[in-house]
């Protein structure tokens, strides 16, 4: 029985729903002959291909089993993780650390986060926690160490790391070695997960996702995270986001390092569109230098994977001046630029 009782507008009876049905589109189910299953059953437009008597669905137990364990898509959002983003419980440690230390109009992150190491020094708790090892052994000092963020103390069982108090050095960074491979370019509305499946087939050795913007995913909406699915054919992959501001851009960056697989995370700074460029985005930031650096040196400081820039010639007709900027970006921390012709 239905809940709804007579308020129900929904077909329950699957005979009904199958002779109101349109045709068949073939004879045969791609999911069915592939992965021994079809996940949409009678509402399939192949389904004579999996329907069995009294309209069941079949399944290919020898050839589903294959399948078992294997993840096919990662990088989905879970429930959970959406929850927590709406009702804004996941916590930015790493990127509140880095924006505490970017007051208003600072020429240089990094000369304040260095100023900043040298006052604290001073203090005994900082004494304490650059002993290393000793301080280390104390799990008092492996709890204060993590902040006031409200981030979850470690767990004093287990082997002892140093993780809470001690940084990633760039040398230790994972590399991005790409020299000699062919890079498909990310391409919004077009390089979907399809269409870079089938640049795979054809020799695409490195992919990228489309354009995210950074503010929809801190949002957890599912239409901006599906841009970050990754096939698992897709060996060398990475990102690609986009945003104005270093707050949003580096809380976005902690959050992909932490809840999916990636290769790199890329920044658009090439994006002429409207919408993009009156905000701030985009190619917009080749012409605010400080909001760019402080993005650039901001998500660069909480990513685990390296950083890299697409961005244009130029923003105005034959005025070209990526040759100015690209040198400043290497310093600033990115692995990577690529250049817009255009």
């Amino acid at each position: 029985p239905c809940r709804f009782g007579p308020r129900c507008r929904f077909l329950h009876d699957v005979s009904r729903y199958l002779a109101a049905k349109p045709a068949d589109l073939g004879q045969r189910c791609v999911l069915f002959d592939t992965f021994g299953r079809c996940p949409y059953g009678v509402t399939c437009r192949f389904g004579r291909a999996h329907l069995g008597d009294g309209h069941q669905n079949l399944v290919n137990a020898s050839l589903a089993r294959q399948w078992e364990g294997k993840l096919l898509v990662r990088n989905g959002l879970s429930k959970e993780l959406q929850q927590q983003l709406r009702k804004r419980k996941f916590s930015f440690h790493k990127a509140e650390e880095f924006l505490r230390g970017l007051p208003e109009g600072a020429p240089n992150p990094e000369a304040l986060q260095n100023s900043r190491g040298a006052e604290d020094a001073s203090k005994p708790e900082v004494l304490q926690n650059s002993r290393g090892a000793e301080g280390a052994a104390n799990p008092e000092v492996l709890q204060n160490s993590q902040g006031a963020e409200g981030a979850a103390s470690m767990p004093t069982l287990g082997p002892l790391t140093d993780e809470d108090i001690t940084k990633l050095r760039p040398c230790e960074k994972k590399k991005l070695e790409i020299q000699g491979k062919l890079y498909l370019a990310p391409l919004t509305t077009c390089g979907n997960l399809p269409f870079r499946r089938i640049c795979k087939r054809f020799g695409a050795d490195v992919t990228c996702g489309e354009m995210a913007v950074c503010t929809n995913l801190l949002q957890g909406q599912s239409s901006e995270w599906a841009l970050l699915k990754r096939h698992h054919t897709e060996d060398i992959f990475g990102v690609q986001l986009e945003g104005a501001f270093p707050d949003t851009m580096t809380k976005c960056a902690e959050l992909l390092n932490r809840t999916i697989e990636v290769d790199f995370v890329d920044i658009n700074v090439g994006c002429p569109i409207d919408l993009v460029y009156k905000k701030g985005g985009g190619c917009a930031l080749m012409t605010r230098s400080n909001k760019f650096e402080q993005i650039v040196r901001g998500m660069n400081s909480v990513l685990d994977v390296p950083l890299t820039v697409k961005i244009r010639t130029g923003v105005q007709e034959k005025v070209n001046v990526a040759h100015k900027i690209i040198p400043r970006i290497r310093e600033w921390g990115a692995s990577m630029v690529t250049v817009r012709g255009q």
